[in-house]
Order: C-alpha cells, then structure tokens, then sequence
C-alpha cells in the first residue's frame, strides 16, 4: 500500500495512533490499515469513546475471528489507549463456537453440575463413572440410590474415577478387597512397588504420592460403593481394614496442612495475603487489559480478598453468581449470601468489606472505566462472577490459583481464618469459627474446639503462674 493511500484511509484515526501505525506501515500485517480504519469509523457512529468501545462495535469492524484477532493486536501494539475488554469477551465467544471448544464446554457444564450444589436444583445422582472395571459397574446403582446426599455420591464417584484409572499400572487383579486397596493405598502414596509396571514410573507418579489421610478417603470411597452395592462381607472388610490402617497412619502424622500453615506465617500470615493480592493487581495492571494473564490475575486478586473477609470451600466460590450469591447494590457495597455445596446450609457474609468491593470492582471491570462498573454488574446479572458466563469454572479452580499465587490451596485459609481466632481469644473462638466456617454441627468443629480449649487452659495456667510468682 503506498503511503498516500494509507494516510487516506487513517484520516479518521487519532493523530498519535495514525503517526505510530505510519511509521511501522512496512512491518504491519496484511489488512492492519483498513481493520483499524474502519474501527474508529465505526466508532464515530456509533458515539462510542476509544476507552471503553462496546461489543458491538467490535462485532461491526469485525466479520470473523480472523480479522478480531488482528484487530486486537494492533490495537494492543499502536491503540494501548484502547480499551479492548469488550473485545476480548467477542473473542472467547468466538472460542466457545468452534466446534472442539462447543463439545469441551458441555463436558465442563456437565462436570460442574454433578459438582456443584449451590441452591441451583438438585445434582444429578447418576454423574458418570469413568474406566471403571464390570465388577465396579455392577455396584454402583446401589450407591446411586443410596440415602446420602448427591454432593457425596459425586464425590466418591470422582474418588474411585481415579481409583479406577490407577489399574492399568497395578498387577493385582480389579477384584475389591483387601489386596486391591492395599496396591491403590500404596501407589496413591507415591511408594514404589516390586512388580510395579513400568508405566508407573513413567507417568510420574512414583514418588509425587499423597498423604495417608487422602488416600484413606479415595479407599473409603469404594468401601461406600461395595457397601451401598451388596459387596461381600469378606471383601467389605478387607477394604474397611486397609481404610482403618491409613486413618491410623494420618493420625500418627503430623499434616502437611500444618506445615504450610506454619510456612505462611513466616512471611507474615495475612499481610503476606495482602501483598499477594497486592502484586497480582499490580501484574494486571501492567498488562494489555483484555489478555487472558491480566483476567486471571483480577479473578486471583478477587478469590483472595473475599477469602480474607470470608473464607468459603472451593466448590462453593466456584459457583458464585453475580446478582444472586454477591451482589453490588448501587451505592458500591457487595454482599455475599450462598447455599454451601457441602452442608446445605445457608452461609450469609452480610456486607463484605470496602477494600474487598474495590478488588471486586476492578475485577468485575477488566480495564473498564470505573463510572462502568454498576452497568457491567447488571450486563452481568445471573453470570458466574469468575468465568463472567453461565458456566462455571471447575470446582477446584479458585484453589488452584490461589496456590499458584500463594503457595497454599484456598482451603488452607479456612484454617488459618480459624487459628487467628483461636489465639485471639481462645474461650469465644469456638463458637465463632463454627460460624465463620459454615460447620453443619458442632461435631465438625470438634478439632477445632479442642484447640481452642486447650490454649484457653495455657493462658489460665500461665496467669495462675504469674499470680503465685
């Protein structure tokens, strides 16, 4: 294109952006002049601002995927003025109608509705059992219909999933009993095997094991299959002795959650949070706004905010909807109220605080001017406040990411939510924590409590010892 022309067909464009994309006109891609031109003509007719362009302007310059993406990277390399979140939103919806990524999102839609509980209707009791031997199959309607809750049987569906892919690398046969659990139990835990195959090693999984509390709950689920399924006494006991001896095992070890605990508060406990928060709004803020790691980053920021103010399971904060579970009212207060996934019960938050409503907001906006976040809110009613679509991410999401920012999984903040309390004033904490936590009963707070009671005697001892000094 000669430099005429170009100029011609920039005339619309602002004059900073016109001289930069002229001075790199011998480097710039095929059609680059004309998508651009034509995407500040459009929004010139439309009465939009460059800072914040709606969708459909976006969808008016572009007639396919194709020309958006080389839209959005030069406007990203010669527009950083741009605001290109909106942008972005048409790409993944681009993404999500192609046909493999069509047939991935069913599958995630199907995974996270056995997955989830969050007062959205009941959970499917039939979520699918993969790779699992005929004998495992032949049980299963009796778990299916077994008088626990559905949150629980897609649980020990998901656990003897895993059971079940673990088999090719075993030389015990699939037959449940004790010999089986004890190969599982032991593979689970990362130990090596004499007659192990050699896909064993291969895969990686010698070595990278699980604790024995764990695995005691992967051989507890197929203790709940053969149990609910009519298994034989003889084989049921096998399995329920190998769970015996791992929940003895955890018991005698000290757990791995401590450790991290203990770790965090070397750096500081909740102020290291804070500057983990802190840096992921930073690492946003230094990127393109409509970039997938400056999405995650915000989506980070948000999990660990709320996490301080109220630390929730995984699954429950996976399937956070706006204008349902939180919600923004006008005035910018955000309050949080959810079913959990786990109890049933209803957890209410109340109004969450207003450092934790400025991380929402700027997690909510994605680059948008700040005046825009009340209207995204309610573009965004009935949407997952992570994926900002109907479908949510996996259950496990938000705790994979907050380990990878934080070095801990989010349930770990529970605990650490609950030993503040504890040495804050350990005679109230109790109560406190079962509130905090959302536990069903009393008894789910046992470990806790005696906690409690037994730093509550310290101090009292410690004050009698003073007094009688």
């Amino acid at each position: 294109m000669k430099d005429e022309i170009a100029r011609a067909r920039l005339s619309g464009v602002p004059a900073d952006i016109r001289t930069r994309m002229l001075a790199a006109r011998a480097k710039l891609p095929a059609g680059a002049i004309s998508v651009v031109a034509r995407f500040f003509a459009t929004l010139e007719a439309r009465g939009e601002l460059a800072v914040s362009p709606s969708r459909a302007s976006f969808e008016a310059t572009c007639a396919s995927e194709s020309t958006l993406a080389l839209l959005l990277r030069m406007l990203e390399r010669y527009a950083p003025e741009v605001g290109l979140a909106e942008g972005r939103v048409l790409r993944k919806a681009y993404y999500r109608a192609r046909p493999a990524e069509k047939a991935a999102a069913d599958r995630r839609r199907s995974v996270s509705g056995q997955g989830q509980g969050q007062g959205q209707g009941r959970m499917p009791r039939c979520p699918g059992a993969r790779n699992w031997p005929s004998s495992w199959l032949a049980l299963l309607p009796g778990l299916q219909a077994a008088p626990i809750s559905d949150s629980s049987i897609a649980r020990h569906i998901a656990s003897i999933n895993r059971c079940a892919d673990m088999l090719p690398e075993l030389t015990c046969p699939s037959r449940l009993g004790w010999l089986l659990a004890w190969e599982i139990s032991e593979a689970l835990q990362g130990r090596p095997r004499k007659a192990a195959r050699p896909t064993a090693v291969k895969q990686g999984r010698e070595g990278a094991g699980i604790g024995p509390r764990t695995a005691a709950g992967y051989v507890g689920a197929l203790v709940s299959l053969g149990l609910h399924g009519g298994l034989a006494t003889e084989a049921l006991d096998g399995l329920r002795a190998v769970q015996a001896h791992l929940q003895r095992q955890g018991r005698r070890a000290p757990k791995r959650k401590t450790s991290r605990i203990e770790a965090l508060y070397e750096k500081g406990g909740y102020a290291e949070i804070l500057r983990v928060i802190a840096g992921e709004l930073d690492r946003a803020a230094a990127l393109p706004a409509w970039r997938a790691e400056a999405e995650t980053a915000r989506a980070t920021a948000a999990i660990l905010a709320v996490a301080i103010n109220m630390p929730a399971r995984t699954g429950d904060v996976a399937a956070w909807r706006l204008g349902e579970e939180l919600v923004r009212d006008p005035a910018g207060d955000w309050r949080l109220r959810w079913r959990q996934g786990k109890t049933g019960h209803w957890q209410d938050a109340g109004t969450l605080w207003p450092e934790v409503g400025r991380v929402l907001d700027t997690h909510i906006l994605g680059g948008r001017p700040e005046r825009h976040v009340q209207r995204r809110c309610i573009a965004l009613q009935g949407m997952n406040w992570l994926s900002f679509t109907a479908t949510p991410y996996a259950s496990r999401w938000p705790s994979e990411k907050v380990n990878a920012a934080l070095g801990i999984p989010l349930h770990d903040l529970r605990t650490l939510a609950a030993d503040y309390l504890r040495l804050h004033d350990p005679a109230s904490a109790p109560d406190v924590v079962s509130s905090l936590l959302g536990h069903a009963s009393r008894q789910a707070g046992d470990a806790y409590r005696a906690l409690c009671t037994e730093t509550a005697a310290q101090r009292d001892w410690m004050a009698v010892r003073a007094g009688l000094g």
